[in-house]
């Protein structure tokens, strides 16, 4: 299932694709980075700009609140990477899903959003949209034929891959179900990226990325990303001009810097993740380790069908439950506790105290944030390394 607002397919090398898709060099335009445009501001009028048949001035160079130059290139890059129409850099993650979920659902919409869901995401509807007049529905996306039975949907709102249990959406079955609502599917694919998963491709109307993680890769900027097309994606943009939302042009150098290494790392990660998750798993202090590359995960099967990799995330369950969580972060001496994700360095981070902190004990357990839960983003150290790490400090 193809939206109208999908692009062609690119069928070049994930490397490639990385390195040459969007913006390239012309004579008139020769760097091989798109240039840092500093100015906030545009020559108007004189010959830069011109009325279109409908009477409307074109959409040249203006404000940078608007649009830059340096963003524009860097998104042109992104949406050829997602096989989108256009993508919409953003000053952060969270204010790239604002946008995406304000303009998805409109004024008083009903929004559904699975109990196993990213905090910040809860926060965002619950405490933000929620007074504006949206109402949300709660599902488990172990059951989404209950949203069936809802009788007016505008939004579904889903993670690719879920933080921090890593369970996998069923996107074509979840935009099916949107269809049939007359809603949008919105998903999060920040733990895929457009390497492992194009949720366009799959049915979905808006896909979103913190670009903070694995496109910027460094764990050096705060941005968010917002793809797809047509009328939605417009109303988007408008939502970003008039909050004042738009990403630095700085920030969107270095995103374009991180995304021409995405496949090499992620490569790399997948791989220590995976070396990690089956190191982790039969260890008794372990209670379960969750990572959709062990056949014992059970979304392995959906994973294999639906994304192109694993991913560079797993979590686990240390038996000892909660009390035991910082004596272990405390004992590792190579992994960093620290949140983000998708960067150079592996790091570590307790849901029940950092990104599901601001929910109740209940509401993290439906999230499936159970006691002695430790995420873990792999970066690109020798996987042996990581191992031998996590293995002192659970020995301890």
């Amino acid at each position: 299932m193809q939206p109208m607002h999908a692009a062609a397919k690119d069928d070049r090398g994930d490397s490639t694709r990385c390195v040459h898709a969007g913006r390239r060099p012309t004579p008139g335009d020769p760097g091989l980075m798109a240039p840092i445009v500093r100015s906030s501001t545009f020559l108007q009028h004189a010959g830069t700009r011109s009325l279109t048949a409908a009477g409307r001035w074109d959409d040249a160079w203006v404000y940078s609140r608007y649009g830059n130059p340096t963003v524009a290139a860097v998104e042109s890059r992104l949406a050829a990477l997602e096989g989108a129409q256009g993508a919409l850099l953003f000053g952060s993650g969270s204010a790239a899903l604002h946008a995406a979920l304000l303009a998805a659902a409109g004024p008083g919409g009903a929004v559904a959003m699975p109990s196993q869901i990213y905090g910040g995401t809860r926060a965002i509807l619950a405490e933000e949209l929620v007074p504006l007049g949206l109402r949300l529905v709660e599902f488990d996306l172990e059951r989404p034929e209950a949203l069936a039975t809802q009788e007016h949907l505008d939004v579904i709102v889903v993670e690719s891959l879920t933080n921090p249990n890593l369970l996998v959406a069923d996107l074509p079955g979840l935009a099916q179900l949107a269809r049939g609502h007359g809603a949008r599917l919105v998903v999060d694919a920040t733990f895929a990226t457009p390497l492992l998963q194009r949720p366009l491709d799959l049915g979905a109307d808006l896909v979103v990325h913190s670009a903070t993680k694995a496109l910027g890769g460094h764990s050096d900027l705060t941005a968010g990303v917002v793809a797809g097309g047509g009328e939605l994606l417009t109303r988007v943009r408008e939502i970003r001009k008039h909050l004042g939302a738009v990403l630095d042009p700085a920030p969107a150098a270095l995103i374009e810097r991180g995304i021409k290494t995405l496949a090499l790392r992620l490569r790399a990660q997948a791989a220590g993740a995976q070396a990690v998750a089956e190191a982790l798993e039969g260890q008794a202090a372990v209670r379960a380790v969750h990572y959709p590359g062990l056949a014992s995960h059970p979304h392995h099967a959906r994973c294999q069908e639906l994304l192109r990799g694993f991913g560079g995330v797993l979590s686990f369950e240390l038996a000892a439950g909660d009390e035991a969580l910082l004596p272990f972060a405390a004992r590792l001496r190579l992994v960093i506790d620290a949140p983000s994700l998708g960067g150079v360095e592996t790091l570590i981070s307790l849901p029940a105290t950092m990104s599901h902190a601001g929910m109740s004990p209940e509401e993290r357990l439906r999230a499936g944030v159970v006691p002695g839960l430790v995420r873990v983003a792999v970066g690109i150290e020798d996987p042996e390394d990581l191992v031998a790490d996590f293995l002192q400090a659970l020995e301890a």
